[in-house]
């Protein structure tokens, strides 16, 4: 897996980077191209035959990573999927802080209550996690 800043071909100054996946997307705004950002396919691009989540966007400048996952309904399997991501990922990121993305097509209340992700919160941090239906905004 080539995760180097050095051999990224993308635009490095993108404004607008949109991970997308059967109606699923998230957006990141990247204000005035002020940050050098690298975009990656993780699932079955970089990364096969192994669980992981769908995208990772790096912004360099403010060392974080984004740990994307474009999920049906399923949200305990993209919390299990960012959470593989991140580990596979680790050694190339070193001094990165995580951000964890899920945008699932629904999300049962149940799921949001659930230990498992619970403890996922409490580990990670609840301000490192962002999850919606369908589609996530923001800016980096």
């Amino acid at each position: 897996m080539d995760l180097q800043k050095e051999t990224y071909t993308g635009d490095i100054h993108q404004k607008i980077i949109v991970s997308a996946e059967n109606g699923r997307r998230h957006i990141a705004t990247n204000p005035s191209g002020q940050y050098e950002v690298r975009h990656y396919r993780l699932d079955g691009a970089l990364i096969k035959n192994e669980q992981c989540c769908d995208f990772l966007l790096i912004n360099d400048t403010g060392m974080k990573a984004y740990y994307i996952e474009l999920k049906g309904s399923d949200f305990s399997h993209a919390v299990e999927q960012v959470e593989a991501g991140e580990k596979l990922c680790r050694s190339h990121l070193k001094g990165y802080v995580p951000y964890y993305r899920i945008v699932t097509s629904k999300t049962r209340t149940q799921e949001l209550n659930s230990t498992k992700f619970r403890r996922f919160q409490q580990r990670v941090g609840a301000d490192k996690i962002k999850y919606g239906t369908n589609e996530i905004k923001e800016t980096l």
